[in-house]
C-alpha cells in the first residue's frame, strides 16, 4: 500500500482490525449526526433560537432534489476516472464551511482537500478507477434542503507494481448552491 497517501493509511489502519467493530460504526453514525447539526446550526442562525424562523429568513437556501444529488456523484467519479482531480473537486462547496473528515485529519478548506488529493494520487495510475456503492440518499432536512448519501467507495489501482484495491465508507451532507447541490461535509473512512 501506498504509505503516503491518507486514504491508504487509513484503509490500512481499518484492515488491520479483525472482524466488525460495532462499537467503532455507532461513534462515527453518531458523530456524523453532531456535524449535521453543527452545520445546520451554522449555516441558519440568524440570531434567534427558532430554526424555523431562521430556515425562512435565510437567503442561501437553494432547493435541489435527490437525482441531482446522484448526478453530482456520477459526475465525480467520471472526474476522478478520467484523471481530472479538478474536476472531482468541482463536487464540493468551495467555501470556508466545508469539511473532509477522516481518522486522521480534519481539512478546513476546498484548496486543502483538493492538494491532499492530487498529492496523494499524481496520475492516473494512482487514481486507478472509483466506483461508489451508495447504500442510502435521504433528506436532512429537506426543507432546508440538506441532504445525506451514505455508502463505500473502491479505488482499483491496476497498473501500479502492487495492483492494490482500496476501499472504504462514506458519508457526505450535501447543502443547495446556486450551482445546485454540493457536499459541505465528508466523512470518509
Amino acid at each position: 500500500m501506498n504509505s503516503q497517501n491518507p486514504i491508504n493509511n487509513t484503509i490500512e489502519t481499518v484492515n488491520e482490525k479483525k472482524g466488525p467493530d460495532n462499537r467503532k460504526t455507532w461513534i462515527l453514525a453518531i458523530f456524523a449526526m453532531v456535524c449535521t447539526i453543527i452545520s445546520f446550526i451554522y449555516r441558519y442562525q440568524s440570531g434567534s433560537s427558532d430554526a424555523a424562523t431562521n430556515l425562512s429568513k435565510s437567503q442561501s437556501v437553494f432547493a435541489y432534489t435527490l437525482d441531482e444529488v446522484n448526478k453530482v456523484l456520477d459526475f465525480q467519479l467520471k472526474g476522478w476516472n478520467d484523471a481530472n482531480i479538478d474536476v472531482f473537486m468541482s463536487g464540493y462547496i468551495k467555501d470556508s464551511s466545508v469539511r473532509f473528515i477522516t481518522s486522521k485529519k480534519v481539512k478546513t478548506s476546498w484548496q486543502e482537500i483538493t492538494d491532499s488529493y492530487k498529492k496523494g494520487y499524481p496520475d492516473k495510475d494512482a487514481m486507478g478507477k472509483l466506483t461508489f456503492h451508495r447504500d442510502e440518499i435521504r433528506w436532512v432536512n429537506e426543507s432546508a434542503y440538506i441532504a445525506q448519501v451514505i455508502g463505500r467507495w473502491e479505488v482499483i489501482q491496476k497498473n501500479t507494481p502492487t495492483h492494490d484495491t482500496l476501499s472504504g465508507r462514506f458519508s457526505l451532507i450535501f447543502v443547495g448552491t446556486p450551482e445546485g447541490p454540493k457536499i459541505q461535509i465528508d466523512h470518509t473512512w
